[in-house]
C-alpha cells in the first residue's frame, strides 16, 4: 500500500522554501514522502527534491530548445538556483506570462514523477488521487504531448487554409447530421505561431464534437478575428429549435484535448454558453513580426543603452550576460541577428565568434561585433557580418542592424 499523495500546493510550498530548514521541517510533504522526523529532516527533504529536479535534466544530446530542457531549467532556476522569474524567462527567451504557464506544467510533471518514484496513492480522506495505472497513462500522454511540441519544426501557419481544411474534413459528418457549416472573417488574418496540424486538430475536435451534439437543422459557424497580438477563432453552435444547450458535458473530452494541444504553443481555449448558443473561443498568438536580436554583452549598462537604441523599431533585443551560455541560448532562441562584444571575462570573444561561425545552426546568422577594440578587419576576417566600435551612437547601432536585416531578407 502506498503512502498518501501530496498536493501540488505542498510541493510548491516546499520548493519555494527549499533553503529554509525550519520551514522544510514543518512541511507536510516530508510526511507524504515517508521521511523520518529528526534533526536532519530538512536536509533529507531538500535532497529528495533536488534529486527529483535533477532527474528532469535531459541527456546531453537532447535539443536545447526542447520542452524537457525548458522544464528542467525552470525547476532548477526558480527553486534550486533561486533566481527571479524574469531572469529565467530571459534565459529561455520567452515572456514571463509564458514562463508561468510552463512553470505550472513543470510542477505538475515533478509531482507526477514523485508519485511514481515513491509509489504514492491518495488514500487519505478528501483527495481523489489517481490510480497508478491512470497516472502512468497521464505520464505517457504528457510525454507524447511534449514529443509533439518538440518534433514539429514549422511553428507558424496561415489561419484561413487550416480552417477551410478542417471544415472540409467535417463536411461529411455535418451532412449526415443535417447540420449547416459556415466560415467567415478569415481573410487578411496574420499568421499565427502554432503548427498547422495542431491548430487544425484542435479546431476539428471542437467542430466534430459540436456536430455530434446538435440536432438536425442545427447551425455551426466559425468566425476569425484579431485581438491585439492574438488571433481568436470562435466556434458557435446554435440549436435550430431555440432550446437551451443540453449536451455541454459531452464536449469535455474534446475540449480537454484541444486545450492541451493549444497550451503547448501558448494558446488558450475558453468555453461559454449563452442561451441556446455554445461558444468555443480558440485564442492563439499571432506571429511576432519583430526582429529578434540576441545580444551577448556582460555590461548591463551597455545592454540598457542598446535597448533604448532599438525602442520604437522592429528590433527586439534579448540579452545574455554570460558568454559561456551564449551558444546554447542562441540555439534555443534562433535569433535573426546576433550582436557580440569580444571583451568579456572568462572567455575569448574572438573564439566565441569563430565557434558561432563553425556551428551549423548559426553559420548563416548575421553577427555584428560591437567592441571598444579598433579591430574591424579582424572581426570581418573571423566571420563577423558587420562591425560597430564602442562607444556607439544609436544611429550607428541601428544602421548596422538594419543593414544585416535587409541582407538576410534578400538571402531568404
Amino acid at each position: 500500500m502506498g503512502i498518501e499523495e501530496p498536493s501540488n500546493s505542498d510541493l510548491r510550498h516546499a520548493l519555494n522554501h527549499l533553503h529554509d530548514p525550519d520551514c522544510l521541517r514543518c512541511s507536510p510533504l516530508a510526511r507524504h514522502l515517508g521521511l523520518e522526523p529528526g534533526d536532519d529532516l530538512a536536509d533529507a527533504l531538500r535532497t529528495v527534491l533536488e534529486e527529483a529536479v535533477s532527474a528532469f535534466r535531459p541527456a546531453a544530446s537532447s535539443a536545447v530548445d526542447s520542452k524537457s530542457w525548458r522544464h528542467y531549467q525552470i525547476l532548477y532556476g526558480c527553486y534550486v538556483e533561486r533566481v527571479t522569474q524574469q531572469v529565467v524567462a530571459d534565459r529561455l527567451g520567452i515572456t514571463p506570462r509564458h514562463l508561468r504557464r510552463e512553470q505550472r506544467e513543470a510542477l505538475d510533471a515533478l509531482g507526477g514523477y514523485l508519485r511514481l518514484r515513491y509509489d504514492l496513492t491518495s488514500e487519505h480522506q478528501g483527495s481523489p488521487g489517481l490510480s497508478p495505472r491512470v497516472l502512468q497513462e497521464e505520464v505517457e500522454l504528457n510525454r507524447e504531448m511534449h514529443w509533439l511540441a518538440d518534433s514539429l519544426q514549422d511553428r507558424s501557419c496561415a489561419v484561413g487554409p487550416v480552417l477551410r481544411e478542417a471544415m472540409e474534413l467535417a463536411t461529411g459528418l455535418a451532412r449526415q447530421r443535417s447540420v449547416s457549416l459556415s466560415l467567415s472573417g478569415h481573410e487578411s488574418i496574420p499568421p499565427v505561431a502554432i503548427p498547422s496540424t495542431v491548430l487544425q486538430q484542435a479546431t476539428l475536435n471542437l467542430i466534430t464534437a459540436a456536430i455530434r451534439n446538435l440536432p438536425a437543422g442545427g447551425r455551426l459557424r466559425l468566425f476569425v478575428q484579431t485581438e491585439e497580438e492574438r488571433v481568436a477563432i470562435l466556434v458557435t453552435a446554435t440549436e435550430s429549435a431555440g432550446r437551451a444547450w443540453s449536451h455541454l458535458e459531452a464536449l469535455d473530452t474534446a475540449v480537454a484535448m484541444s486545450s492541451r494541444l493549444l497550451e503547448l504553443f501558448d494558446g488558450e481555449l475558453e468555453l461559454a454558453r449563452v442561451d441556446d448558443i455554445l461558444v468555443a473561443k480558440v485564442v492563439v498568438p499571432a506571429v511576432d513580426q519583430r526582429v529578434t536580436v540576441f545580444a551577448v554583452e556582460d555590461n548591463v549598462d551597455t545592454l540598457d543603452l542598446w535597448r533604448r537604441y532599438v525602442q520604437g523599431t522592429p528590433f527586439s533585443l534579448v540579452a545574455e550576460t554570460n558568454p559561456e551560455r551564449a551558444i546554447d541560448r542562441a540555439l534555443g532562441l534562433r535569433p535573426a541577428l546576433i550582436v557580440l562584444d569580444v571583451m568579456m571575462p572568462g572567455i575569448d570573444g574572438w573564439e566565441l565568434l569563430r565557434a558561432m561561425r563553425e556551428h551549423p545552426a548559426l553559420a548563416a546568422t548575421p553577427i555584428v561585433v560591437c567592441t571598444v577594440l579598433p579591430q574591424r578587419d579582424l572581426a570581418l576576417s573571423l566571420g563577423a557580418s558587420d562591425f560597430v566600435q564602442k562607444p556607439t551612437t544609436g544611429r550607428a547601432f541601428r544602421a548596422a542592424l538594419e543593414r544585416q536585416n535587409v541582407a538576410a531578407a534578400r538571402q531568404r
